[in-house]
C-alpha cells in the first residue's frame, strides 16, 4: 500500500504504539533492526520511524532529552538502567508501571513491571538510574496514500487533521 509522510507532533503513546509493533522480535547484542534488535538498536529503531535521530548506545541516549521531576513518569520517557558502567540498558515507559525493551535475558522484545517495595525490587527498580524526556516533538508518520486521497484523515495521537485543498 502507497504511504505519504505527513509531519506532526509525536507524542509518547504515538511511539509506545509504534514500540509495541516490534513485541517478540529477537535480542542480539549489536542488533539494529526488526530481525533482531539489542535495547539501544530498538529504542533507536522506534525513533527513526519517526525521523527522530538517536545515537546508537544507551550511553550516548541518556544524554538526550532532559529529566522530568522526579516520579513523574510519562509514556514515551526513556528509561536508562545502571550494568556495570553507568547506563548500560535502556527502555522506553509505556504507562501503569510498565516497560517496553529489547531484553538480553528473555532474548526478545517484551513488555517488563518496574515497581516492587523494599527487597522485593525487581532489576529495574534496583538499577534505574536516570529518565529522560524527548517528547513530544516533530516528526513523521506514514498515512496511507488513499486516505489523504480522499480527504479524510481523522485526527489521532499527535496527529491534526490535514488542512482542506485549496484549488
Amino acid at each position: 500500500m502507497a504511504t505519504v509522510e505527513v509531519t506532526g507532533v509525536v507524542d509518547g503513546a504515538t511511539i509506545v504504539a509504534t514500540a509495541r509493533r516490534y513485541l517478540g522480535v529477537p535480542y542480539r547484542f549489536g542488533g539494529t533492526t526488526p530481525r533482531a534488535f539489542d535495547c539501544s538498536g530498538f529504542v533507536r529503531w522506534v525513533f527513526a520511524e519517526h525521523h527522530i535521530r538517536f545515537p546508537r548506545t544507551a550511553h550516548e541516549q541518556a544524554a538526550v532529552g532532559h529529566a522530568p521531576p522526579p516520579g513523574d513518569l510519562e509514556p514515551g520517557d526513556l528509561l536508562f538502567f545502571y550494568g556495570g558502567q553507568g547506563a548500560q540498558h535502556i527502555a522506553i515507559y509505556v504507562g501503569a508501571d510498565t516497560i517496553i525493551h529489547a531484553s538480553s535475558t528473555a532474548h526478545r522484545v517484551k513488555l517488563d513491571r518496574l515497581p516492587g517495595h523494599g527487597f522485593k525490587r525487581s532489576w529495574f527498580g534496583q538499577r534505574l538510574i536516570a529518565v529522560r524526556r524527548v517528547l513530544p516533538t516533530i516528526g513523521v508518520f506514514e498515512i496511507p496514500a488513499a486516505i489523504l486521497a480522499s480527504g479524510d484523515v481523522p485526527p489521532g495521537p499527535g496527529r491534526s487533521p490535514v488542512p482542506p485543498r485549496m484549488y
